[in-house]
């Protein structure tokens, strides 16, 4: 079983590539109205994004709970792997 980078949070982008004086020239030419920042955009989208996670995936988990229960998945092997893929993404 392969486990795929689907998560809503693999769409956004990094905002590190946005220029300070690019950021500043957007926010001083809009006088009249409020303008947001890269890092602040990229904020908001980020929290629209952990807000559109549901909370539990049923249909995962009964999908795991089936694949355990044939031997599919579930292995020593398997536990190691999901373990040392979990620490590379910390």
């Amino acid at each position: 079983m392969k486990i795929q980078g689907t998560h809503p949070l693999y769409r956004l982008q990094s905002t590190s590539s946005t220029r300070s004086d690019d950021r500043v020239k957007q926010a001083s030419s809009n006088k009249d109205g409020v303008s947001l920042s890269g890092e602040a955009q990229w904020l908001s989208d980020l929290k629209g994004a952990i807000e559109s996670i549901p909370d539990v995936r049923v249909d995962e988990v009964q999908q795991a709970k089936v694949d355990v229960a044939s031997g599919e998945i579930g292995s020593e092997s398997d536990l190691e792997n999901t373990v040392n893929a979990l620490l590379h993404e910390v």
